[in-house]
């Protein structure tokens, strides 16, 4: 039965700048984590701790056996070191500029609330085994912000958003754009009415390509190799022009690695093809017994889960003007409060929602939620051209989608 073990040290820090309301905070923290990782007779032992030394791991008793009988793909490890991103100078430069922002849009523009968060991360994993090390580094740049407006009602806009750290990419006019961002977001919501009771039911849904992330995000989850509810390999998911891949190597996304939490090189998998489900997400584990590869594992501290890393739907030729125009009924959906699979469809809790009229919208309104059944994305009649990158957090790992603006059937309350 194959066998594998190897040592793990992981170093970060964080700094943590916030402006909240005219206040100001500087937060810095250091974590050192080591750990030692076997799989042996079936199963992964792992002991690890927190700011001690590779010597003061523990072995677990030699007694504990499984009863699996699982065994681990033969697969190449990845050797060499990378890293990504660099420190960003002058980061409270990026506190004056939140402030001078916010204060302007206080003077005049409604807000009655303002706060900018900026978490800069920098991290090290090395993954230390026989074959050889595989390292990466990496600077992470996180912006939180959140917006409250008063314009008759009470409006809330918020934006989150993570690259890596680039002194061309992390400067003053990004932060402009987020708050205006997240500003705008707030007065679209003072403008948010009721939804009238007579409109609960089956729509045309128009799918902002945030929305549509959290929708494939979803639908992910039933990729995993390892989910009891995963859809059949060969599974008509949509129509033939639906195509999503995982890319670990795209560029535009914070989330690019070159090899997994096993330490095996990662790759673009083709998930789904013509609208059919053609791969899972693998681990080591998983793998041999779909006869595919490995590369997509997560979890140094536990025994691996896979997942995506950078989800990417495929664009289409449809301008965001003529999806409008196209819709006689309907309802554009904006922004995510939160999305997850109940049963059979997909729950998706919106920011806000507008109504079409014959290719014109006609007003906002606030959606208890939109639910989607499996099968209705069957129903995809158009995808736009143009691609927006969406990027969150999923069990505490940074994991992103790539997506653009679709046109569904769904249900609303």
């Amino acid at each position: 039965m194959k066998e594998y073990n190897d040592m793990i040290e992981y170093d970060e820090s964080n700094l943590e700048l916030a402006y909240r309301d005219g206040h100001y905070e500087f937060n810095k923290s250091f974590i050192t984590v080591n750990a030692r990782r076997e799989f042996k007779d079936g199963s992964w032992r792992i002991t690890s701790c927190q700011g001690c030394s590779a010597e003061g791991l523990e072995n677990l008793p030699p007694a504990l056996r499984s009863t699996t009988y699982d065994e681990l793909l033969d697969t190449d490890l990845y050797v060499g070191s990378i890293s990504l991103g660099e420190m960003v100078g002058e980061p409270t430069n990026l506190l004056t500029v939140s402030a001078d922002i916010c204060s302007e849009l206080k003077g005049g523009g409604g807000v009655i609330r303002c706060e900018v968060v900026v978490n800069i991360r920098n991290y090290t994993k090395s993954i230390k085994r026989d074959v050889g090390n595989a390292t990466e580094s990496k600077v992470i740049v996180e912006f939180i912000v959140g917006v409250v407006s008063r314009l008759g009602r009470v409006g809330h806009g918020g934006v989150y958003k993570a690259v890596i750290g680039r002194s061309s990419e992390v400067n003053n006019a990004l932060i402009d754009r987020l708050i205006r961002t997240a500003y705008k977001k707030s007065l679209i919501s003072c403008r948010c009415k009721a939804l009238n009771p007579v409109s609960i039911g089956r729509h045309q849904l128009i799918l902002r390509p945030e929305v549509t992330a959290a929708l494939i995000h979803e639908v992910s989850h039933l990729l995993e190799a390892m989910s009891l509810n995963k859809l059949d390999l060969g599974f008509r998911l949509g129509p033939e022009d639906l195509h999503v891949v995982d890319n670990p190597h795209e560029t535009a996304s914070p989330t690019i690695r070159l090899f997994d939490d096993e330490g095996v090189p990662t790759i673009k998998r083709s998930l789904i093809e013509g609208g059919r489900v053609v791969d899972y997400h693998h681990t080591r584990l998983t793998a041999g017994k779909f006869y595919s590869n490995a590369g997509s594992a997560y979890g140094l501290y536990h025994p691996p889960i896979s997942f995506h890393t950078t989800l990417v739907m495929k664009s289409g030729d449809w301008r965001e003007e003529e999806i409008i125009a196209e819709t006689k009924r309907g309802f554009i959906v904006d922004g995510v409060v939160m999305a997850n699979i109940v049963d059979s469809y997909i729950r998706i809790v919106p920011e806000h929602a507008a109504y079409v009229e014959r290719g014109e919208i006609k007003d906002y309104v606030k959606l208890n939620e939109v639910k989607i059944p499996i099968n209705m994305l069957r129903s995809l009649s158009a995808i736009g051209r143009n691609q927006s990158i969406r990027v969150g957090y999923e069990r505490n790992f940074l994991v992103a989608e790539i997506s653009p603006i679709i046109k569904i059937e769904g249900y609303i309350e």
